[in-house]
């Protein structure tokens, strides 16, 4: 079996199941499902279609993000400029910390998705 074949198998980890708890697996068993076109199953849990891994990353932020109030949502579509949107973000909101001329500004060093954080990353993917 060659190597594409192989990999052409395995779904990409947010279309896989990972570890599910029994709390989320009992639920999953009570939500609308429908076969996906990617995953196998994607199930609707309030009002969105997902599949297991992405709604258990939803229930986790429901229940353990705390908001803050000088939290900044920024909400993207993955690969229709959320790099630069996080870019602007961070020099907007960092402007006086962090001098534009800087030789040694965050923006120059380092990636702007390791400056802004991502829940989706945080609460799925992880």
């Amino acid at each position: 079996m060659s190597k594409s074949q192989t990999s052409a198998q395995i779904p990409p980890k947010y279309l896989q199941e990972g570890e599910l708890s029994d709390e989320c697996k009992k639920l999953l068993l009570t939500l609308p499902k429908e076969r996906g076109w990617l995953a196998s199953n994607i199930y609707n849990y309030q009002g969105f279609w997902g599949t297991p891994r992405i709604i258990r990353g939803v229930i986790a932020c429901q229940q353990q993000f705390q908001a803050q109030d000088s939290d900044i949502i920024l909400v993207t579509t993955p690969k229709l400029g959320t790099t630069w949107l996080k870019t602007f973000l961070f020099g907007l909101v960092n402007r006086v910390k962090h001098h534009i001329v800087e030789q040694n500004h965050p923006l120059l060093i380092k990636n702007p998705h390791d400056l802004v954080p991502c829940l989706l990353g945080t609460y799925t993917l992880c």
